[in-house]
């Protein structure tokens, strides 16, 4: 079925006499063997290690007011571990992609995350200070958890969801700022402003590229992926600049290393418990509603359902092949993932036919368990009939007759200026195809 980790020999890409039909300039593409032509400048990389160097230096009183604290309220969850640092230094150092420059930098990057990030330690646990009788008073009762592959329409769903006011939920800000105290002071100071929602959105999207807000829509103030923000917190997104296998082992959204397990089930699980009821308690639930939450963690869909036996898990199945070529295309337009560097389509080709191979796996194992409480839809039936299929997530899933009506969104059509096929970046669909034949005989069998 693909559950082999083992990284497969790939066939040497034939370049394009035209640079790609990627949607870049051919003056911001790398090859696909070569190593991206801009490589850090000494001079850059002499600011940046004067930049490291201020930043760890402020940053040093919170490693002091950090760990006291942690000894009374836990280790706060988003703090990079230092094992984890080493791991990433030790990446880098036996990366066979990378120049010394390149390298260099990438390990004042690993030190000033690990540097700064007793900041946003302390920033947590000045929550658990001042609210941490309230937060442990508010329970979180039957979340729901739309858990889903990457590109299956996961966050159309979900949104669709929160427009449903049984459930509370926190925005994409929130999840990136997870600090209840630091809420409560925007929302005081955003309220008297005048600046609407979608002005911010404006701004904060201002600086993001057409290629990737083609592929999804960034909007701060709705749900989104969860599981991004809090690794965005650690290291795991530096995996990108690294090389493909570190991004198998470092940003698997299914399979979990046994070095990773108590950053993406134990502490993960620990992140969700406190944001669920730092949501609750700022949009003032009524005992009545519910957490709804979504992203790709399949990885920690075993601990979420020891700590919250009655949770509700729902997944929207896409055609693997699709979803694999629209990853890995809005994975390269995601400028937050290479840092100015150019896109390396090699690596994500090589590492996310792997990522989705084993992703199936999983998902037949979790959602073909018949067990109370998990739910898989088709794609074509949510896209297509949409009414239907969310009359089927409440009766089958949520076991409730009141669904609202939905403000459906108008379906759009986009020529992405961004869009490889999976021919070109060299995966033989017939052979992945034959090889997920299981995954598409169990899709075919669900609603």
């Amino acid at each position: 079925m693909g559950g082999s980790r083992k990284l497969k020999q790939r066939k040497p890409q034939v370049a394009k006499k035209d640079g790609g039909s990627a949607g870049f300039p051919r003056s911001q593409m790398a090859s696909q063997r070569s190593r991206p032509t801009n490589d850090v400048g000494a001079v850059a990389l002499f600011l940046y290690l004067v930049k490291v160097v201020i930043l760890s230096a402020l940053s040093s009183p919170f490693w002091i007011l950090t760990p006291p604290l942690s000894v009374f309220y836990g280790r706060p969850p988003r703090m990079v571990g230092l094992g984890q640092a080493v791991r990433f230094i030790g990446y880098v150092i036996r990366s066979k992609h990378l120049s010394k420059r390149e390298q260099l930098n990438l390990i004042l990057t690993v030190i000033q995350h690990t540097a700064s990030s007793p900041v946003a330690g302390f920033c947590w646990l000045v929550d658990e200070v001042l609210y941490s009788r309230q937060m442990n008073r508010k329970a979180v009762v039957a979340p729901l958890f739309v858990m889903s592959a990457y590109r299956s329409a996961s966050t159309q769903m979900a949104r669709l969801l929160a427009q449903d006011s049984a459930f509370v939920w926190p925005s994409a800000i929130m999840c990136a700022f997870p600090y209840l105290w630091v809420w409560k002071i925007v929302a005081c100071v955003f309220s008297d402003s005048g600046i609407t929602t979608d002005e911010a959105n404006n701004y904060l999207n201002k600086n993001f590229p057409k290629e990737a807000r083609e592929r999804h829509e960034n909007d701060h103030f709705s749900l989104d992926t969860l599981d991004g923000y809090f690794l965005s917190a650690h290291l795991n997104g530096l995996a990108f600049q690294i090389g493909p296998d570190v991004i198998i082992k470092e940003c698997h959204s299914a399979v979990v290393e046994d070095w990773n397990q108590s950053l993406m089930q134990t502490q993960f699980t620990d992140f969700v418990d406190r944001l669920a009821r730092k949501t609750l308690l700022f949009r003032g639930a009524s005992d009545a509603q519910r957490i709804l939450l979504k992203g790709h963690f399949l990885w920690a869909a075993s601990t979420l359902q020891m700590r919250y036996p009655d949770a509700r898990f729902l997944s929207v199945l896409r055609d693997p092949l699709d979803r694999l070529q629209s990853g890995i295309n809005h994975m390269a337009a995601n400028p937050t993932l290479w840092q100015g560097q150019a896109p390396r389509w090699d690596w994500l080709a090589e590492s996310f036919e792997q990522i989705e191979s084993d992703y199936c796996t999983k998902e037949i194992e979790w959602y073909g368990d018949q067990r109370r409480g998990r739910l898989a839809l088709r794609f074509n039936s949510f896209i297509e009939n949409t009414e239907v299929a969310m009359k089927a997530v409440y009766r089958d899933l949520l076991v409730s007759n009141n669904m609202p009506k939905f403000r459906l969104t108008p379906k759009r059509s986009i020529r992405y200026t961004v869009d490889r096929s999976l021919t070109e970046l060299n995966i033989d669909r017939d052979r992945l195809k034959l090889q997920l034949g299981d995954y598409y005989a169990w899709m075919k069998k669900q609603k």
